[in-house]
């Protein structure tokens, strides 16, 4: 195989890993009994996963901005309010929905958006 196909065969099986991890100890925290429901070292590991994603889109939005900063390409400062806009959505929907994906994805959608009509 390439070093093409290998990339994309361990992104595969690292997405599915990171789907399927959280379903399968749902699954045996309701076969415990409450007594013995202390969160494991890899609940605490996937508990911080969303974190991580709204972090790392954080960064990759704002690590552009040297590259693009010229009189061709108009002002950083749109960049800094569009991530600040897309923040405030995540952080929003975070009080009113308690999963994180939903509001991860509508500040990365929101951020893209926003940098198109800025």
């Amino acid at each position: 195989m390439s070093r093409i196909e290998w990339i994309i065969l361990l992104s595969g099986v690292g997405t599915f890993a990171l789907r399927w991890l959280p379903l399968r100890q749902a699954r045996r925290r309701l076969r415990r009994p409450l007594a013995d429901a202390a969160p494991s070292a890899l609940q605490r590991l996937l508990a911080g996963i969303g974190p991580a994603a709204i972090a790392a889109l954080l960064m990759v939005s704002l690590l552009s901005l040297p590259a693009t900063a010229g009189p061709a390409q108009g002002l950083p400062g749109r960049q800094i309010i569009a991530a600040a806009l897309a923040l405030l959505l995540v952080w929003l929907l975070r009080l009113r929905v308690k999963g994180i994906a939903m509001p991860t994805l509508a500040g990365a959608l929101a951020y893209g958006l926003l940098l198109q009509w800025l």
